[in-house]
Order: structure tokens, then C-alpha cells, then sequence
């Protein structure tokens, strides 16, 4: 018995050192990669990759679907083009206070040919700039080095050889942080890894700027029935999934938004006036000091073509471009007007820089199949379907020039509870439409105009300007015939909601009693998208 002991024991011993043996060959033979190029064989000819199976649509990229593979075919012109990169959740999990439509990260990324036949994708980080013909470039072009967020083997090159494929199933598949949940979002909603066999692309959509990758993701989540002992600074929230099934699903959609060849000019920054606006440090040969370059955060406008000379003489001009809201289908139909006068109610200010019809809202068209809210060519409002009481108006915009590529507002539901509450305590003295626990739609949808106006603001640039109220003078407030002229705040940025100190026997109406876009507002559009040979033009003209 004792010999059989040993013998089993040597045998062992002896496969164990086999493993061991076998372990260390395959880990010299040279370091472990994953993903695609795990298995390196070199490109193959074309037909042979993208073949006649093959699920194709044009685009920013040309998108190949074969079987369960997808491909991305890049032409060489792309290549260190600078690309918005987006990524939103289309669908959520409920309890999180997360919804559809809001954004989860963004980055600016160009592609890279690499130096084995593979191409890497870059994260772009825009920190120190120096023009290319000075010395002092080399050393921040050395220490600016852009990091490589992945690397995908060339499966083919194009029919015409000037573009290559790579195969993308894996990198949207997988939990890689440019296209995923960041790590905050995991914390917050305390999910672990994801899995794998719950998270496939839904599909992928290609259009002439952008292609759009819809990804549905599963993570672990193990519920947590404890409460927090105390305050921390990063909470953390178990979602209901997590309770019932141990996984939480996410959907999301990942936006490839080609920027401009030639950044738009960028209009410097005066801290006098309330832009939002980007910096990077300057460095030239001939400083004897690093600059630091502030620009303001602004949409791109400019006359047509053939109304260039009339622009210049101050006449009011259609842009080439106007900026457009969408109205979110999932919005009811009765606030749908209020929604689209807020953002209308912009185009006077516009006006003031030379525009006419440079900003409207219009409905989705549902009926159109190929139109997308994630995509990020479409500007929406967002209609979330939350408690929270409030709404917010961020950009996407190019790190470069400030240029505003796109924006998705998000308008919570709740918001009119605030705006009930808010309008009740300030204004019911003196509006007995406001002394209701539910308001008629025409007040409320009046309430849900000026919001609109103002999350609009922020999206067009503009930051909070609590200052504004100040340049009021207190005895004017009850001047019915100021007020109704001017408004009792000079901003529609403000947070001076209602004109509170107006008092019955001064009979003000809505007019005198509601914010609206100001005297300063418009002041500040024509100050951040005006040029200047215009703005030299219209001082001559008594305009400006």
C-alpha cells in the first residue's frame, strides 16, 4: 500500500514539473497579448475578410458586419484626424439616478498606424501647444505624449489600398474605459466585472461625420445590506437589479464625431464677461514667460456665402448653420411649445451679433427610423423621467477652439414642482393664478419657457450671472412700466426666479414678474459671436 502511496505521489510530482516546464516555454517564447492581436497572422486579402456575407453601410468609418464579427474600415485620411469620442447611456438600470440620454464620458481620440501592422487608437490630451517651427516644440511635443487606449491588427487593407480594416468586436465588446463605465460609475453604483456572456454590440450605425455603436453591458453587483456607518466622500448605491438578480444592464452608445480639419477660430476670453471657456499653457522661442491661451466655449456661426458682404454692413443674415434643438419624443405634448419658445426665445440675442434664424427648437420626427437621439450630430432636450427637481444644460466641445459640436440638455420631469414651489411662495401675493396647488397648463408651461431659456444659456456658453440682479435699483422693482420693459434682472442667467418684492397695488404682471433673456444676455452673445470687422461696422452704424 505504502508503495502505491509513492508511486502516486511521484506521479504527481512528475506532472506537476511537466506543467511547470511547459508554463515556462510558452512564457518565453514572449509576453502575453490579448484581444485581437493574440493571434497575429498578418493582413489577408481582402475578400477574404470582408466577403460576401458581408452586412455593409457607409459612413464616417465603412461598418462591415460578417456573421458575428465587425469591422471597421478606415481610409487613410482619417488617419491623426482628431474624432470626438461620446459615450451615453441609452438605457439604464433603474434606482440609480442615472437616465437615457445622459452622458458617461468623453474624450478626443485619432487613429495611428502602428509599427507591426496594427493601428492604435489615441487618447488626445491637448495640455501645452507650440507652433511646429520652433525649437521649443520639440520638448513639448516630447512631453505631451498621448496614451495608446488600444491596438487592433490590420485584417485587410482596402480594395484601393488606401484604407485598412480592423476587427472591433472585441474592444466594444469588452470593458475597456473609453467606450465602458468609468470607475467612478462602477463605484457609485457598486458593480464589478462585467459579464461577458450578458454584453453584446446591439448594432452599429454609420453616417457622413459620425458612426454610432450601440453596446448592451452586464455587470456583476454583489447587494450590500448594510448601511454606511458614516458620511464618505464617494457613496455608493446598490441598484434593485442587483437585489434580485446579482447583474445590472446597462445600454449604451458610443459616438464617433469627426471634428473639424482646421479648428475654428477661437474667440479669447475676457473674465469681465460669464463664458465658459478651455486654456492650455503657450510656449514660444521668444517668451520670457509661459502664456496661458483662454478661449470661450461658443457654437459656430457664420454667414453664407453669398451673404458675406451684407453681414459686414451689418444687415441681419441666415447662418450657414443655424443651432438646433430637438424636442424629445418622450416628452408629453403639452410642454412641447413652452420647450421650444425657451429656446426661440434666443434668436433676439442672436440678432444682436448679425443673425437672424440662428437658433430654433423643433420636434423629433418619429417617423424617421434612421434618426437616432444618441447621435451626436442632433442637439436634444432630454426629458428624463426622474424626481429630481431640476435641469442642466451642458456642451460637447472641441478642446482645441471651443467650438460647441453638440448638447444634450437634460430636462428632469420634476422640475415643475420646483418651478410650482418657487412661483407660489415668490408671486401669489400679487398672481392669484399662482395661489393653486396645480397650476393651469398656460402658467406652468410659461414656468417651463423660462427654464428652458435658461439651461439653453448654458448650452450656448453662458454661465450662471448671479451678479446680474445687483445693477437693479430696489425702488425700480415696483415701477410696473420699468419692470414690464426691462425685467427685474438683467439675466436670464441669474437666479433672481421672480420678482418677488412687486406688491398688489402695483398691479405688474408676467411680464414684470418673470425672468427672461435680458439686456445682458443679449449684450453677451453679441460680445461672443460677433467678429470683429462686424462689430467695427455696426459701431459705425450706431448698432452696436
Amino acid at each position: 500500500m505504502r508503495k502505491l502511496v509513492l508511486v502516486a505521489m511521484l506521479f504527481c510530482i512528475a506532472i506537476s514539473s511537466e506543467a511547470k516546464r511547459k508554463h515556462k516555454n510558452a512564457n518565453s517564447a514572449g509576453p502575453q497579448v490579448s484581444g485581437n492581436a493574440a493571434s497575429k497572422s498578418g493582413p489577408k486579402p481582402y475578400d477574404k475578410v470582408i466577403t460576401g456575407k458581408a452586412i455593409s453601410k457607409k459612413g464616417l468609418f465603412t461598418v462591415h458586419k460578417v456573421d458575428d464579427k465587425w469591422y471597421f474600415e478606415i481610409p487613410d485620411s482619417l488617419f491623426k484626424r482628431e474624432i470626438m469620442m461620446t459615450s451615453r447611456f441609452s438605457k439604464t438600470a433603474g434606482g440609480g439616478g442615472v437616465y437615457a440620454g445622459e452622458m458617461e464620458n468623453r474624450q478626443t481620440v485619432e487613429w495611428e498606424k502602428g509599427p507591426n501592422k496594427n493601428v492604435f487608437l489615441r487618447v488626445v490630451t491637448v495640455i501645452s501647444v507650440a507652433d511646429s517651427t520652433t525649437d521649443i516644440y520639440k520638448a513639448v511635443n516630447s512631453s505631451n505624449l498621448n496614451p495608446i487606449a488600444a491596438a487592433f491588427e490590420i485584417k485587410a487593407y482596402g480594395k484601393d489600398s488606401n484604407s485598412v480594416v480592423i476587427d472591433v468586436t472585441d474592444f466594444f465588446k469588452g470593458d475597456n474605459a473609453p467606450v465602458s463605465l468609468g470607475a467612478f460609475t462602477k463605484k457609485r453604483f457598486n458593480l464589478s466585472s462585467q459579464i461577458n456572456d450578458r454584453t453584446y454590440i446591439d448594432h452599429i450605425s454609420s453616417f457622413p461625420i459620425n458612426t454610432e455603436v450601440r453596446v448592451v453591458r452586464t455587470y456583476t453587483s454583489t447587494p450590500s445590506f448594510m448601511p454606511n456607518s458614516g458620511p464618505v466622500p464617494f457613496p455608493s448605491v446598490t441598484l434593485p437589479a442587483a437585489y434580485s438578480t446579482g447583474a445590472v444592464t446597462f445600454e449604451m452608445n458610443n459616438s464617433f464625431v469627426l471634428l473639424p480639419k482646421v479648428p475654428m477660430q477661437k474667440r479669447l476670453y475676457d473674465p469681465r464677461v460669464g463664458f465658459f471657456a478651455d486654456e492650455y499653457s503657450v510656449y514660444t522661442d521668444d517668451q520670457q514667460k509661459v502664456d496661458e491661451e483662454t478661449f470661450i466655449v461658443r457654437w459656430r456661426l457664420e454667414p453664407k456665402d453669398a451673404d458675406i458682404a451684407k453681414w459686414k454692413r451689418g444687415e441681419l443674415v441666415e447662418p450657414k448653420k443655424p443651432i438646433v434643438y430637438y424636442i424629445d419624443p418622450a416628452t408629453p405634448k403639452k410642454w412641447r411649445p413652452y420647450l421650444i419658445q425657451g429656446v426661440n426665445d434666443w434668436q433676439k440675442a442672436f440678432e444682436r451679433a448679425g443673425y437672424k434664424n440662428a437658433i430654433m427648437a423643433k420636434e423629433w420626427d418619429e417617423k424617421d427610423s434612421s434618426l437616432s437621439l444618441e447621435d451626436a450630430r442632433y442637439s436634444v432636450l432630454r426629458y428624463l423621467p426622474s424626481d429630481i427637481a431640476n435641469a442642466y444644460g451642458p456642451n460637447v466641445h472641441d478642446p482645441r477652439s471651443g467650438e460647441i459640436i453638440e448638447s444634450h440638455i437634460g430636462w428632469y420631469h420634476n422640475v415643475m414642482k420646483l418651478v410650482h414651489d418657487w412661483y407660489m411662495i415668490q408671486a401669489a401675493a400679487v398672481d392669484p393664478k399662482a395661489r393653486k396647488m396645480e397650476f393651469d397648463d398656460e402658467l406652468m408651461g410659461q414656468l417651463v419657457r423660462f427654464v428652458s431659456s435658461h439651461e439653453v444659456g448654458h448650452t450656448l456658453g453662458l454661465r450662471h450671472n448671479m451678479g446680474s440682479s445687483s445693477r437693479t435699483p430696489v425702488e425700480k422693482l415696483r415701477d410696473k412700466a420699468w419692470v414690464e420693459a426691462h425685467g427685474h434682472t438683467a439675466s436670464i442667467m441669474d437666479y433672481a426666479r421672480f420678482n418677488y418684492v412687486a406688491q398688489p397695488e402695483d398691479h405688474i404682471g408676467e411680464k414684470g414678474l418673470f425672468p427672461r433673456i435680458g439686456e445682458y444676455d443679449m449684450w453677451a452673445i453679441q460680445w461672443g459671436y460677433i467678429k470683429q470687422v462686424l462689430r467695427r461696422t455696426l459701431k459705425k452704424t450706431g448698432r452696436s
